[in-house]
């Protein structure tokens, strides 16, 4: 692949080992015991893959972002519940606090989860929606030495493993509606009086993120666990966002080639009439063509994105338009490999429709292609697209 030189092969090879190895063994239990697969996200942090790109004076790789993909794409070929675990950890509560963090809570928090030492969750959604912050209803106030929040967020991914939280809130009398300014972000432990965690949900897909709710009664924090400037965090929010987002392309790419492969493997094997499916009807090997064509397609999408990003670029549009794509190609693939299985094909134990509903998820978990598809309009009426 023109995208791979020597450094990024050398990672690779560690993360094919690593998921061969560890990964594989477990993922049909991970999946099916909804559980969150804490042993293997230590694990990664163990192996350097929770600070990719994290700079080595704290604690990463110091990798650029294509690293970054190639890990999560060989990664969601088995495990995709596992990249969601590790983008909310380290692309957006990880991104935020790069981007905003001084010296001394990088040192804190950062060079730890860089390691796997300790977890984080970003806490920014609410029930009026995630990209509705102008009606937030979490607020933090100040009180003398202490912040002081009420409210909660929904549908946020890490709760209850993460040791530490960093949650959007409103700090201002309003939000206004074009700069989203009057919004903070702040560094909650976990364990802090007021801070209340949720039960994971059960989701169609996903199974194992830890995904639920959080709320803030009478949460009082340090003045200095405030994340950047007061009511203007939301500009590296939209950096942070795009990151998880242009992460979701390697995913995709990941959940779209696990299950294409098992439909190859299983239309080579399953015989009729003697002959394999993919000899024997045309309509086999038309839609195994057709999953591989798309697939290829996203491929291209996916790294030549991610090239952009390496040279500097904010891949504003396109960043988004990898979840979009990501989710449309992922959903596809695992549909008509559904289909090439036929009733077993909807058989949990044979593990193929684990990686459809994971993909179904992909088209709404962190911000739905609708709501992708209207910023990709209006970035594109403003020529930045």
């Amino acid at each position: 692949m023109w995208y791979l030189n020597e450094e990024r092969e050398a990672i690779l090879r560690t993360v094919r080992e690593f998921v061969a190895t560890e990964v594989a063994p477990q993922a049909m239990e991970i999946d099916a015991h909804n559980e969150f697969p804490l042993a293997l996200f230590k694990r990664a942090g163990e192996l350097g893959l929770l600070g990719v790109s994290v700079p080595e004076e704290f604690g990463g790789l110091g990798g650029d972002q294509t690293t970054h993909a190639l890990v999560y794409e060989e990664i969601a070929k088995v495990l995709p519940v596992l990249t969601v675990a590790m983008g909310a950890h380290s692309l957006l509560a990880g991104g935020l606090l790069e981007m905003l963090g001084t010296a001394e809570q990088k040192k804190q928090y950062l060079v730890p989860a860089a390691s796997g030492e300790i977890i984080m969750a970003c806490g920014s959604t609410e029930a009026v929606g995630g990209d509705n912050q102008v009606e937030f209803q979490t607020r933090a106030v100040l009180d003398g030495d202490e912040w002081v929040l009420d409210g909660g967020k929904v549908l946020i991914c890490n709760i209850g493993v993460a040791d530490l939280y960093v949650v959007i809130a409103v700090t201002a009398d309003h939000v206004d509606p074009v700069t989203k300014a009057g919004l903070s972000a702040f560094l909650i432990p976990a364990g802090t009086p007021g801070l209340g965690i949720g039960k994971p949900e059960h989701k169609l897909g996903w199974h194992g993120s830890a995904t639920g709710s959080l709320s803030f009664s009478g949460c009082r924090i340090p003045k200095q666990n405030i994340l950047g400037p007061e009511g203007g965090c939301l500009q590296a929010m939209f950096v942070s966002a795009t990151a998880e987002f242009l992460s979701c392309g390697p995913v995709s790419l990941g959940i779209a080639e696990g299950a294409y492969q098992m439909a190859l493997a299983y239309s080579l094997e399953r015989e009729q009439q003697g002959q394999p499916m993919f000899d024997r009807f045309q309509v086999t090997r038309h839609k195994l063509a057709r999953m591989w064509g798309e697939i290829e397609s996203l491929r291209a999408l996916v790294y030549s994105t991610y090239a952009e990003r390496d040279r500097g670029e904010l891949c504003l549009a396109t960043g988004r338009l990898l979840k979009v794509k990501g989710a449309e190609v992922s959903e596809y693939v695992g549909r008509e490999a559904i289909q090439l299985f036929g009733g077993v094909g909807t058989v949990v134990d044979t593990g193929v429709e684990r990686f459809w509903r994971d993909a179904k998820v992909m088209a709404i978990g962190g911000a739905s292609v609708e709501a992708l598809n209207d910023v990709i309009a209006g970035l594109i009426k403003r020529k930045l697209a």
